[in-house]
């Protein structure tokens, strides 16, 4: 699994050094991106796309394993609640029960993912919020996904940059 982490840096010059200690870390550059304001030129770095740049990923993986957890409730209501008592599809009743579990945890899932996605994209994207005002301000924002385990060694090197910022 992948960790994001954000470092804030104050301009060109500084997010090029960072993007060079980070290749020298052996951080793949397709895991490296910027974020600035619109209209900066970032030269050879990366910029952030709109996958990077938000929490869509995230909160789509949530949403696919609150929906299959929905979609198996809702599947079990159908097994287990005779059709006079609710208004399940007549198909639902000559299927097997691992094939209605199945339908509606699938259901469920990509239901839920959709859903959760659109909702990281726009409503939630919380995690660049704060770095807004400063990227405004002509900041630059490096995005870096690295291995959860190495998480401690990149934070070290960036803190070798010496920002004061």
């Amino acid at each position: 699994m992948y960790l994001k982490l954000n470092f804030l840096l104050p301009d060109i010059k500084v997010a090029k050094q960072a993007n060079d200690a980070m290749l020298l870390a052996k951080v793949e550059p397709k895991n490296i991106c910027f974020l600035a304001r619109e209209g900066t030129d970032l030269g050879e770095l990366q910029p952030a796309n709109a996958v990077d740049a938000t929490n869509t990923l995230n909160e789509g993986m949530k949403g696919i394993l609150m929906g299959a957890g929905l979609g198996l409730l809702g599947g079990l209501y159908v097994l287990y609640f005779p059709l006079w008592f609710t208004d399940s599809p007549p198909w639902f009743t000559s299927a097997s029960w691992y094939v209605i579990l199945g339908v509606t945890m699938l259901m469920g899932a990509a239901a839920a993912a959709f859903g959760a996605a659109l909702l990281g994209f726009n409503i939630l994207n919380t995690d660049l919020k704060r770095y807004q005002n400063r990227i405004d301000d002509g900041a630059i924002l490096m995005i870096v996904s690295v291995p959860f385990h190495r998480a401690k060694e990149i934070r070290k090197i960036v803190s070798k940059l010496h920002l004061k910022f």
